[in-house]
């Protein structure tokens, strides 16, 4: 199936009260889990890429957003549900363009380091690129805070201001508003709680449709309630990567790989791959989300 347009799966996602997924890969395993999902529960599904750990200053081999794309395009094309493809909070606008060329169909900037008005100015900017190309442009108004397993802590963030949100909204004309309402990335120790009365606020002053990011740390009930009250698009990473870790941390627990073929374990793709037993784990944890933002059957 072809690209389908990520703001036509979140408009049926708000029409039909519930909310279409974006869970974030990070290899090929990966990305094969989330359509493996998508699939066999018969849901839309947005896949993508997280622009900010492809293009991290951090990473010991520059990475080209090409190969993504064109990976990320080629999957979406063999699946037989409505898939949309996301190059999601990269920092640098150049890597959003190379994006829309490799095969992304929905974009997002981040640039919560720079003010109001040059944020505004980039998405604008890119929301006219974006237009020509039928690429979907999604933009984030206030902050997240961010959760540091290893300290057991969370940074400071801030919650959107509704009128600040209406007036940028205004300014670019992007397709999704990305809003911190008590949402929290990274978050796995403990359960984000959501402002209820501000998703309110926001979804009477915001005339296009809202995301949540850090669907992780949300507790099933509350993201529930989110997608109700008119959040038609979340967010999942993290828990994908631990359930991908976690798969692989008990095969080493429990199999001496030294004593083994290493084409069993990696590769040859049988029950003793590594590998294919940490896709399906991804799987299953997509497809638990899939049930609870309500997008079973959705396709």
């Amino acid at each position: 199936m072809a690209l389908v347009s990520m703001n036509t799966l979140m408009q049926k996602a708000l029409a039909g009260r519930y909310a279409v997924g974006y869970f974030e890969a990070w290899n090929m395993e990966s990305i094969l889990a989330v359509t493996d999902a998508a699939e066999k529960t018969q849901s839309p599904v947005i896949i993508g890429f997280g622009g900010q750990f492809i293009g991290s200053k951090k990473r010991t081999i520059t990475e080209n957003i090409h190969h993504y794309g064109q990976l990320g395009k080629a999957i979406a094309e063999t699946v037989n549900v409505p898939v949309a493809l996301l190059l999601n909070e990269a920092h640098e606008v150049d890597m959003l363009l190379k994006g829309m060329d490799s095969g992304f169909n929905a974009v997002m900037f981040e640039g919560h380091d720079i003010s109001m008005e040059e944020f505004i100015r980039i998405n604008r900017q890119l929301v006219k690129i974006a237009k020509g190309r039928d690429v979907c442009v999604e933009a984030e108004v206030g902050k997240l805070p961010d959760a540091d397993i290893a300290s057991d802590s969370i940074s400071d963030g801030k919650k959107t201001d509704p009128d600040e949100a209406a007036f940028f909204v205004k300014q670019t004309g992007i397709d999704a508003l990305a809003v911190s309402v008590g949402n929290v990335h990274l978050l796995e120790t403990g359960k984000a709680a959501i402002d209820f009365a501000l998703i309110k606020e926001l979804r009477k002053k915001i005339n296009i449709p809202l995301v949540l990011h850090g669907g992780t740390g949300v507790a099933e009930e509350e993201l529930k309630e989110a997608v109700a009250l008119g959040m038609c698009k979340v967010n999942v990473g993290t828990s994908l990567k631990r359930a991908y870790l976690n798969s692989i941390q008990e095969y080493l627990n429990n199999n001496n790989v030294s004593k083994m073929d290493p084409h069993n374990v990696i590769g040859r793709g049988g029950n003793m791959d590594m590998l294919c037993a940490a896709r399906e784990a991804v799987a299953k944890e997509v497809e638990r989300f899939i049930k609870i933002i309500g997008s079973e059957n959705k396709a």
